[in-house]
């Protein structure tokens, strides 16, 4: 198969390299389109910006001076509880962005409090809480689940769950789900839609 003909039908998401920064076992089978993504960037990346499967590794892209917020724009304990209530009210959605700066956080955008959800829930992947509503003691509580997996699969990266090329946290996200179905534990907080 021609490489050239895969390129328009690559998502973009499944090229992504893996956040954790580590190889996949040589046994773990790989999508053959991140492995043909691995193979692209051995051959125009830099070799101190890959792994030596072809993957991200991302060291290389942490930043290497830190830069402090102004001082107004600093988020303090206040801000950090009246994104709790926000999400309380209003959930982990798109939708939910501009009512809870409207209500709780004024001053802020939609890309900053959409990070500093991501950072009290625990997960960089906010797709799969469209829709949940949880109070601060559920949020905590499925930030400790997410450290949980995050920890297990090698994932747990700068505070927060991230994916890595194998889909590792996917995986155990969906084993423990199916597992507390059959044992009938709810998870925290609640579903307002379904994805």
């Amino acid at each position: 198969r021609d490489p050239s003909s895969l390129i328009a039908r690559v998502d973009m998401t499944d090229v992504m390299a893996s956040p954790c920064g580590t190889p996949a076992p040589a046994e773990a089978p790989l999508d053959p389109r991140i492995a043909w993504a691995n193979s692209i960037r051995k051959i125009v990346t830099r070799p101190d910006a890959i792994n030596e499967d072809g993957s991200l590794n991302q060291q290389f892209f942490k930043p290497k001076k830190v830069v402090y917020a102004a001082e107004k724009a600093k988020w303090n304990d206040d801000d950090k509880e009246n994104l709790y209530k926000g999400i309380e009210k209003y959930g982990i959605d798109p939708s939910s962005w501009k009512k809870i700066i409207e209500e709780f956080c004024p001053g802020r955008d939609v890309l900053f409090i959409r990070i500093k959800a991501s950072r009290l829930i625990g997960s960089q992947g906010l797709n799969r809480y469209h829709g949940w509503i949880g109070t601060k003691a559920e949020v905590e509580a499925e930030y400790d689940r997410n450290k949980a997996i995050g920890l297990a699969t090698g994932c747990w990266k700068g505070g927060i769950l991230v994916e890595n090329d194998h889909g590792d946290a996917m995986k155990a996200i969906r084993e423990r789900d199916e597992r507390e179905a059959a044992e009938g534990v709810a998870p925290p907080g609640k579903r307002t839609k379904h994805n």
